[in-house]
């Protein structure tokens, strides 16, 4: 039990964590106060993912190749949502 406790301190402390937990509060924030789009939000929320995911690891990896297939996917899906500019 220590060691986990251990090992979650030390992955907080890392600023990669710090970075992807104020990127997280900030696009939740702005989504929620309607301060930002949800365009912004959204980019704001994908991009604390692989911040949040430990280092050295496969999680990481698959984090980096994953997140700007979802941006893409998200941008294509809002573009066909959006009204036909006349």
């Amino acid at each position: 039990m220590i060691q986990i406790l251990t090992r979650l301190r030390q992955w907080v402390q890392q600023p990669t964590t710090l970075t992807g937990f104020s990127l997280l509060v900030g696009g939740i924030t702005g989504a929620l106060t309607g301060a930002l789009s949800p365009g912004m939000s959204t980019t704001l929320l994908l991009a604390a993912l692989p911040t949040l995911l430990p280092d050295n690891s496969t999680a990481r990896l698959i984090g980096q190749v994953v997140t700007p297939a979802i941006i893409k996917e998200i941008d294509r899906t809002r573009q066909q949502d959006e009204p036909p500019s006349t």
